[in-house]
């Protein structure tokens, strides 16, 4: 298997992470005359309100037990994605089955990770293993075993909260917020560069778990683009076993 099929697989079965930015994502540079003085200040960031506060909590408690998740979310370009999986931080495993929907680069792929062991492959291709352990944090093939499908980049990325009844929480946060992609959740591939603000909607259900969040991004050259991401099976058990597997080259360890 050569390299691009490879990167192909360890980015999570779409072909490439994809780009979407607003009409005016960046901001020129500042004039040769203009100090650093005159720059306006930034104001300072207010602390979170107790809605976003108890929202951030239920993230956190949804995440630091397992369950079963299932997303479907627009893409640019007329693409969309579909997926399924499971996640139990505490036994360091997770799967899933992701489809992108494509005019032009149709893909599926499932993906299981035994703590470090990382398992990957699309339809009628065999298994291909990667030691996470050895992966280095800014390579292509790395792999966010902490936080997989996102949930606690978006905790970083909400800015407000309203709670509308005791079960449903709206609000905005920043498509653009961190260093790595958190959207969809569920299948992270998407740079937001540039995206104004967005707005959400988080459902829980009577003992705080999340059960269900709602995005929306507007970039400039497409129309809005809605992702939803489902959650059950809180606490349940994940069972999995290694699949048998080609070991991946050593050149994706460097």
């Amino acid at each position: 298997m050569n390299r691009a099929s490879i990167r192909t697989l360890l980015a999570g079965g779409l072909l490439s992470a994809t780009l979407v930015t607003t009409a005016c994502s960046s901001s020129p540079d500042p004039s040769p005359g203009v100090s650093e003085r005159s720059r306006p200040t930034p104001s300072p960031t207010p602390s979170p309100t107790q809605e976003q506060t108890d929202l951030v909590s239920a993230l956190r408690r949804t995440s630091a037990a397992p369950y079963r998740f299932r997303l479907r979310a627009a893409l640019p370009e007329n693409e969309s994605v579909q997926g399924t999986g499971a996640f139990d931080g505490g036994a360091g495993k997770f799967t899933s089955t992701t489809t992108l929907t494509s005019p032009k680069h149709p893909s599926s792929t499932e993906r299981i990770v035994l703590d470090a062991d990382y398992y990957q492959r699309e339809p009628g291709r065999p298994w291909v293993h990667l030691d996470l352990g050895r992966v280095k944090k800014d390579s292509p093939y790395h792999f966010d075993r902490l936080d997989p499908i996102g949930l606690a980049k978006f905790a970083g990325a909400i800015t407000y909260v309203t709670r509308t009844n005791p079960t449903t929480y709206t609000g905005r946060f920043r498509p653009d917020s961190g260093d790595d992609p958190f959207l969809p959740i569920g299948a992270p591939s998407l740079w937001a560069v540039g995206l104004p603000v967005s707005p959400f909607t988080l459902t829980v259900d009577d003992r705080g778990r999340v059960t269900s969040i709602s995005v929306e991004l507007t970039p400039a050259d497409s129309p809005t683009l809605t992702m939803t991401t489902t959650l059950s099976a809180h606490g349940e058990p994940l069972n999995l076993s290694a699949p048998d597997a080609q070991e991946a080259d050593e050149t994706y360890y460097d």
